[in-house]
This record gives C-alpha cells, sequence and structure tokens, in this order.
C-alpha cells in the first residue's frame, strides 16, 4: 500500500465551463466540503442527539506562484485575476480539480473568486492565493482527459562542459521522455543520460564544436523550449 502525495491534484479554471485552463505553479490546494447540521433531537430519540443536514457549501484554496512568459502572465491565474475588481458574473468561474496523472477523481463547480497577493518579502517569489468559494452545487464529473505537458527546462550545471563530461538538467515533466532523441545538445543526441526524476536529468554532453550548443528535452507530447548552453572544449 502507497500512500497519497499532497500534490495529486491539477486544478483548471473556465469562463464557461467548456474551455479549460490549467493554473500552473500551484504550490498549495486545499478543498473544503462543511456540513450545515441541524439538531433534529425529539423525545423519541430516546435521549440520543440526533442532526440532519440542511445545507452543504465548499470552498477551495489554491496557492501559486507567480509565473510569466515573455511578460505575459499564466493563463489559468490571468483569469483568476480578472475577477478581482469586478462583481456579478464576472467574479465567478467554473473550477474544477482531479488526478493530475490519471484524470479520475474529478470534481467541478462555480465559484466566486478572489486573488490576492500572498508572499510580498523582499526575498520572497511573488505568490498569490486564489480563493474559490463555491456558488451552487460540487459535484463528481467524468474524467478528465489528461495530456503531458512539454518538458519545462530551468537549468543546466556545470556551463561550458566538453563533450564526454556529465551535465545536470533541471525543470519538469521529464519522467516520460524516451528514445535516443530525447535530450539534445544543438542538433545533437545525447545518446547517454538518466532520467533521476521527473525534475533532474544527468546527461552526457555529444561530441561536438565548443560553442552555442542550447538544450532540449522531448517526452511524448514534443519538444521543450531549447535552454540556452555553451559547449566546452
Amino acid at each position: 500500500m502507497s500512500n497519497d502525495l499532497a500534490r495529486k491534484y491539477r486544478v483548471d479554471v473556465s469562463t464557461d465551463g467548456i474551455t479549460w485552463v490549467q493554473i500552473n505553479g500551484v504550490n498549495d490546494f486545499n478543498p473544503n466540503v462543511a456540513n450545515n447540521d441541524q439538531d433534529a433531537s425529539a423525545y423519541d430519540t430516546d435521549g440520543w442527539s440526533v442532526s440532519e443536514t440542511t445545507m452543504k457549501s465548499w470552498t477551495a484554496s489554491v496557492k501559486a506562484l507567480v509565473r510569466r512568459t515573455a511578460g505575459v502572465l499564466d493563463a489559468g491565474l490571468a483569469l483568476c485575476k480578472a475577477t478581482q475588481l469586478v462583481f456579478g458574473d464576472a467574479q465567478r468561474l467554473y473550477v474544477r480539480w482531479y488526478l493530475r496523472d490519471t484524470g479520475k477523481e474529478a470534481v467541478q463547480g462555480r465559484a466566486i473568486v478572489s486573488y490576492n497577493r500572498s508572499k510580498t518579502g523582499v526575498a520572497d517569489l511573488d505568490e498569490v492565493t486564489v480563493e474559490f468559494k463555491g456558488d451552487g452545487a460540487l459535484a463528481t464529473v467524468a474524467d478528465v482527459t489528461v495530456t503531458t505537458p512539454v518538458p519545462q527546462l530551468v537549468s543546466a550545471t556545470p556551463s561550458g562542459a566538453a563533450a564526454g563530461a556529465l551535465v545536470t538538467i533541471t525543470g519538469a515533466y521529464f519522467t516520460s521522455v524516451t528514445g535516443a532523441a530525447g535530450v539534445k545538445f544543438g542538433a545533437t543526441n545525447a545518446t547517454n543520460y538518466s532520467i533521476v526524476s521527473d525534475a533532474v536529468i544527468v546527461a552526457t554532453v555529444p561530441t561536438g564544436t565548443a560553442g552555442a550548443a542550447d538544450i532540449t528535452v522531448t517526452n511524448a507530447t514534443g519538444a521543450s523550449a531549447a535552454l540556452a548552453y555553451t559547449r566546452g572544449s
């Protein structure tokens, strides 16, 4: 028997409940369903307290690191942020969550959304808290089709490694890397590499001329954006 990981969920938002956008950078997620219980005790309950649930309410809290590509805010967070200064329907979004690996255990509802910064220290990464307050029922839905994103590259160390040296590549979505073309330095495949985890690959720099040899990683979905790298001599 294995233990579940807290990070097992993926969270999506939508304006219409049809077209969904993932919230990226999530580092904490806490959904909650609460009962409104009323005392139903009576003389004929033989001295025992009895309760009935007359209403239910639900909330979900998401903390996420703010990410931008070419200055553009992550699309999922952008949808949430758009509710920040408005009222009525414009302050509501559909939200769903499900197991990130299988798409199972999916639930969905519509909610009033609030969006606020949650870290403001000089050494902090920019983080926001998005609160979803249920506006109606939270219901189970059909399994969601899960597509693994293309790899995302963050760093490669050491810099300037020569052919035959080991380079540690960090990022995300590496575990589905397959085949000899999984890692490239420039146009050359790294035929020797080891997938340490979903976020770490150790690769041997292939033979080639010293100079620019941008790194790309490919998984079953596609290729990452190139990470600038200079091969040593």
